[in-house]
């Protein structure tokens, strides 16, 4: 899945980057953190209970960031999470990332 599939396929779905890992689903801390990306250039304006943010950071991630976007890094980990049957969950999406940084 491509990034531009996600956004069509689950538009309430946003991987944004961020300066640091933000462990609170709170969205004040979200826009602190967050880091304008070419295909997520501002962050959410319109969330709602169906948005789910999703937050990559760049502290933690720095290679798979420093090569593609968040939304992309966020799309090959859905990817790869229907390969294995996971569920589309953040801890198993940071352990797909946390695996493709150590390749990188």
């Amino acid at each position: 899945m491509t990034a531009a599939e996600l956004r069509q396929k689950k538009p309430e779905v946003f991987f944004i980057k961020t300066k640091h890992p933000v462990e609170e689903p709170n969205l004040d801390l979200l826009r602190e953190a967050f880091i304008p990306d070419t295909d997520v250039p501002v962050f959410p304006e319109t969330v709602t209970k169906d948005t789910r943010i999703y937050p990559l950071s760049v502290t933690a991630y720095p290679s798979v960031l420093g090569r593609m976007t968040a939304m992309e890094a966020g799309a090959w980990a859905i990817t790869k999470c229907h390969q294995q049957k996971w569920a589309l969950e953040l801890d198993n999406f940071q352990c797909c990332l946390a695996n493709l940084e150590m390749d990188f």
